[in-house]
């Protein structure tokens, strides 16, 4: 892969680098793009492998870093034919690319990674899932001998807890059950529930064990949402759920 893009680096003067599996390269100086893959991407990598996936990307992931946001749109633009780009990144499936703004910080990158790692791992992950999971990292901390990520309350918090004390959030149920995750008129919110319920999950010690049987019986149980009910039991999803939005009420960000 690096080869192929070896003319672009050149003419936009990207520093570059190989570390298997990614080819990760950037405006930024050489040492910058060092201290990206050895304390975000190579951390991020070694954690997650270890406590989730068993699978890993037997091709190549292109990892593109800006310093800025002007670059990371020109070239959105011109390499991609992207004119309408998120804010922070974002990871293209089919092509295994992803595209930082780093001057924004480095938690969409450790989001965007969870995708490219999921993927050979759990290849028909639905969205819901996919964006939970990856979203927990958004804000995270490695544990001190980086074999663990942790999440940690972010900035969807508010908007989720407007939503529950408005009683207008849909249920789990219904959550898992929709294949339009990404809906214009919902998106956030569907991104802010999902990311909770990973962080629930993971505050009482069971994401692991969801993720695996999950994984493993996504034939019989495509949503995910019947699993959720056998991790959980004895309680029942509603009297799990009714706990899960409590906790959520309880949780501080930013304040």
């Amino acid at each position: 892969m690096a080869q192929r893009w070896e003319a672009r680096f050149a003419e936009e003067k990207f520093n570059h680098l190989v570390s298997p599996p990614y080819v990760i390269a950037g405006n930024g100086t050489p040492a910058q793009l060092i201290r990206y893959r050895d304390g975000t991407v190579a951390a991020a990598t070694t954690a997650l492998q270890a406590q989730f996936f068993k699978a890993r990307p037997d091709e190549p992931v292109l990892i593109l870093l800006f310093e800025s946001e002007g670059p990371y749109k020109r070239l959105a633009k011109k390499w991609f034919d992207d004119a309408d780009v998120p804010h922070f990144g974002f990871y293209r499936h089919h092509d295994r690319t992803m595209l930082m703004n780093v001057s924004t910080g480095l938690g969409t990158l450790v989001h965007e990674l969870t995708h490219a790692l999921i993927a050979p791992d759990f290849p028909d992950v639905p969205d819901w899932f996919n964006e939970g999971i990856a979203s927990l990292y958004e804000q995270s901390q490695f544990g001190p001998e980086g074999r663990t990520i942790t999440g940690l309350p972010n900035w969807r918090l508010p908007g989720l807890q407007k939503a529950i004390a408005a009683d207008t959030l849909r249920t789990l149920a219904e959550l898992t059950a929709d294949d339009d995750f990404r809906s214009d008129d919902r998106v956030g919110i569907n991104y802010a529930q999902a990311r909770y319920l990973m962080l629930y999950l993971q505050d009482k010690g069971l994401l692991q064990k969801y993720y695996v049987a999950f994984r493993d019986n996504r034939k019989t149980d495509p949503t995910g949402l019947e699993t959720l009910k056998k991790i959980v039991a004895p309680q029942t999803l509603e009297a799990f759920e009714k706990d899960w939005r409590k906790w959520v009420m309880s949780l501080k960000f930013g304040r």
